[in-house]
Formats: structure tokens, sequence, C-alpha cells
């Protein structure tokens, strides 16, 4: 069956159970309102979507014991974890501030009428597996129920669950979703473990100076894109590195600079196969800011503490020399003070005096910049993410938020890299073709 025939099956998913997740306790009056910093204020209510996919344990025992009342064990630990993550538990009362009032969670409990295979080994794998979040809402610019945390339990005929959460990124970026999982599932999975109590950074760093936004400038738009998943196998990659240290005098090439700078070429390759012009480019990382901030914060700490670093390319561009100007923007961004030099909310600031939209850049003959976005969440424990069922199969990253836009993620076994590559659907069947791309990456490594 097509992806779009699986996902539109009227059968295939049933709601069973809707119901609003509180803090275990009253968060107190002093932390009513969490203000949000000038970077969480650019950013629209759009829905950070991440899901976990875990088989039916090998030990019916172990199945019965658990799975008959995962959605009380999540209940209950979500409850407790919201204590310490108030602010999700929250409401927008302007598009500046959090009012704390402990709506709660929205917690979804659904049916899913196939085994869990039919969706990850699925050859349109990135479509079906949307199936497993709330319809309609990763990425979400706004959600009319208000909710800053939709959670979704999927529960599979064949035994298997899914756990998929989407979380407002104006209260915090990918590191905040991923301390809040972790921290989630470790309550499930031991109802004795003491969540740390996070710090929620808010407008005490990258403070709006001259009043809150009205309105927020970075949105998501996912229209007309489809999104590719590309596995990066360790071996392949550390010949790859190996290879890119010696002809660019690069000294050990990260993983996340070599995948993303080959995704990079790949795809302005393709976006040239389909137009008469070549337009510039430019490739914009986003930078964890946590450790570089001086005083350094916590990995803990929440918020959209983020910078920017971006590299222009011709189009024949070498992978060698892509690289090497990759890592010389890197150098240059840990030498910047990030707070009074942040990248992002200088192009935020410059966009607005100029009535544009981010990044969106255009040269004296009104020639377009194509924008390319990577996200690198490596090294982050998502494959950790335990509530009880043993590591989980696959993560997956909801399709969007734009399009131009690359995920890259530690694979699940090994040192190998997963990317989830967002683009135009007239540019993707060009670039999944792409001989140097197809050297290194495959779409077609078995899921169970």
């Amino acid at each position: 069956m097509a992806a779009s025939g699986l996902l539109s099956s009227p059968s295939l998913v049933s709601i069973c159970d809707k119901s609003f997740i509180k803090p275990s306790t009253l968060t107190p009056s002093t932390l009513r309102l969490h203000k949000l910093s000038f970077v969480d204020q650019s950013v629209s209510n759009m829905y950070i979507p991440v899901a976990f996919f875990y088989p039916k344990p090998q030990r019916e025992e172990s199945n019965n014991s658990h799975l008959s009342h995962i959605a009380d064990l999540l209940q209950t630990s979500l409850s407790q974890t919201l204590v310490s993550y108030y602010p999700y538990a929250g409401i927008l009362r302007d598009n500046a501030t959090v009012e704390c009032n402990d709506m709660g969670a929205e917690f979804l409990s659904v049916k899913i009428n196939c085994p869990m295979s039919e969706i990850l080994n699925h050859p349109h794998a990135t479509d079906a597996e949307s199936i497993v979040f709330p319809k309609d809402l990763p990425w979400k610019n706004n959600y009319e129920g208000g909710n800053l945390l939709v959670v979704q339990l999927s529960k599979f005929d064949c035994g298997g669950i899914a756990i998929s959460a989407c979380l407002s990124h104006k209260i915090g970026d990918g590191c905040s979703v991923i301390n809040f999982l972790n921290h989630w599932a470790n309550v499930t999975r031991d109802r004795r473990f003491v969540v740390p109590s996070p710090r929620f950074v808010g407008d005490s760093i990258l403070s709006s100076l001259n009043g809150p936004l009205v309105a927020p400038q970075i949105m998501s738009n996912v229209s007309e894109c489809v999104q590719k998943r590309l596995i990066f196998p360790a071996a392949k990659l550390d010949a790859l590195r190996a290879k890119i240290a010696v002809e660019s005098g690069v000294e050990n090439p990260t993983r996340a600079e070599v995948v993303s700078a080959l995704l990079y070429k790949s795809a302005t390759k393709a976006a040239a196969a389909s137009s008469a012009n070549i337009q510039p480019s430019k490739l914009v990382h986003y930078l964890n800011v946590r450790t570089m901030i001086k005083p350094r914060l916590r990995r803990s700490a929440i918020g959209n503490l983020v910078s920017t670093f971006s590299t222009a390319a011709m189009q024949d561009i070498e992978l060698p020399r892509l690289i090497h100007n990759l890592r010389k923007e890197v150098e240059v961004a840990y030498k910047k003070d990030q707070v009074d030099e942040n990248e992002l909310v200088l192009e935020i600031i410059d966009s607005m005096k100029k009535g544009k939209l981010p990044f969106e850049e255009k040269d004296e003959n009104s020639t377009t910049t194509t924008m390319y976005f990577c996200s690198n969440v490596c090294k982050f424990p998502l494959y950790s993410v335990d509530f009880g069922l043993g590591k989980p199969e696959r993560v997956c990253l909801a399709n969007g938020p734009s399009k131009n836009y690359f995920f890259l993620k530690d694979y699940k076994t090994g040192r190998g890299v997963e990317a989830r590559v967002m683009l135009q659907k007239q540019h993707m069947s060009a670039f999944e073709c792409d001989e140097e791309l197809l050297q290194f990456a495959s779409s077609s490594l078995p899921s169970l």
C-alpha cells in the first residue's frame, strides 16, 4: 500500500482515550509567569516532534505486566515530571509570556491496526512514521488546544508501541526536549527517580532589549516538501573522514561536518538540475551555545539557547574545500561572545529592520540566495530513552520544519549517522540519485 493510502485508511487508527495530565504538585505562585527570551519570542509556537518505537518484548510475561498498564504508568510519571518542567504544563498568555497555570499536557492513547513492521519497513517510512504523532500537529505554528506539550501513545496490533511527544519550541530547543524526554523516561522506569530541577533560562539571557516581539519571525512550512531518511554507516563515514582530512587539511573532521557538507552539495546539485539559472546558496548550521556562554550553562538549561553560523558555496565546489570553509566558520563562532554577538539574534534584528523574513537574502539584482539549514543532535542520548521497555528500535522526527532542512542524529548502533532530509518534491528525486551521496549513504537498512 502506498504511504498516502496507508495513512488515509479510516480504519487504521482509532483513538481510545484523550486526557489532560497536570503536574502532581501545584506550581508555586512565584513561578506563575515565565518570561520568554528574544529567541523564544522569535519562534512560532511550532512543536518539536519526537517519536520512539519499541517492539514487543521477547519475554511474554514482561509484555503482559508492563504493556497492560503502560498508559497509566506514562501518565503518572508525566505528572511527576511536569512538576520540574512546569512551563510545559502552562499556556501562552502572549508571544512573550507563558502562564504556568498547570493546565497540563494533552495525552492521547490510540490503537493502530497494523504491525509496527509495516510502518518501519514501509518504502515511504518517513511518511508512514507520522501516524504515531497527533494528527496535523507536528511542526504546526499554532495549536487550537493551547497545550504546550502533546503526547501520543500508539499501540500496534503486534504488541509493539510508539511514544511520541510534541513540545512547544517557544519554551525550548532540541536539547531542552531531549532533557525532558530522558527525565520522563527515567521516572517511568523508576518511580523513585528524583528529577533534577532544570534551570528555565527565560529572558535572563538573550533578552529582548526594546520590548517584547508582537509576533514570531520564524515559522514552519512543510508545504510541497518530502522527507528522506539516510543512514551513513560508521565504516564508510570513517573512510570519508580520513580522506577529507588529507585533502582538506582539516584536522579530524567531525561526522556532522562531513555529512552536512555532503548533503548540502548533493541538495544544491539537485536544485540546479531543475532550474535554468544557478542560484547562490548558503548552509546555515544551528549551534548549541550552552557551554559557550560565560559563565557556562549546564546542558540541562532549558530555553532556545542557540546561535548560527553559515557557509556559502559555489555550485561546483569540491567536498574538501567546503569542509575546510565550514571548519573556519566553526572556529570563528567559538571565539564569539554568544550573547552580544549571537548570529541568530543579529539576523532576526536585521531582518526586522529590513522588513523581510530571517535568512531571506537577495542581492542588488534581486537574485535570491537559497538557504539550507542543519540541526545536529549527534551525541544527544535519543537512543537511551528507556521507559522500561528497553532501548527504542527507532527514533524519528516528524517531517519538517521547512524545506531544505537537514537533521543529523546518531544511528541506533555504532558511530553511524542518520540524516533526515527535507526538500521540495521536485528536487528530492534528483537528490536521492546523486552518485557521490550514494557512495556513503543508504536508505534501505532493515528496521526489524
